[in-house]
């Protein structure tokens, strides 16, 4: 079996993977780092956690609605979004609440 390694956040994950599910692995990987990136660039002070949670939060709503890849353009999606990440970031730290 193949193994692969992904990056994510400057981190390195190796992988085991099937020849066929090498490629939407990869796929993945782009989606949650591109997304973690987008997180941790807009509050460095969130911890690596806090990120991944929200990331995942995020790719999970987006999948379940069928907008995953989609790239917000409009005021009220970015609004949606900015009040989704404040109700993460409250539910992840009871101080913010």
């Amino acid at each position: 079996m193949p193994r692969i390694t992904l990056n994510i956040l400057d981190r390195e994950y190796p992988f085991d993977v099937s020849q066929e599910d090498m490629e939407p692995l990869k796929k993945a990987a782009e989606i949650i780092n591109a997304r973690a990136a987008e997180i941790r660039g807009a509050n460095r002070a969130l911890t690596t956690e806090r990120v991944a949670v929200m990331a995942s939060l995020q790719i999970a709503f987006d999948s379940l609605t069928g907008r995953l890849g989609e790239i917000p353009v409009d005021v009220t999606t970015i609004s949606r979004v900015a009040a989704m990440r404040m109700k993460c970031d409250e539910a992840l730290d009871p101080v913010l609440g």
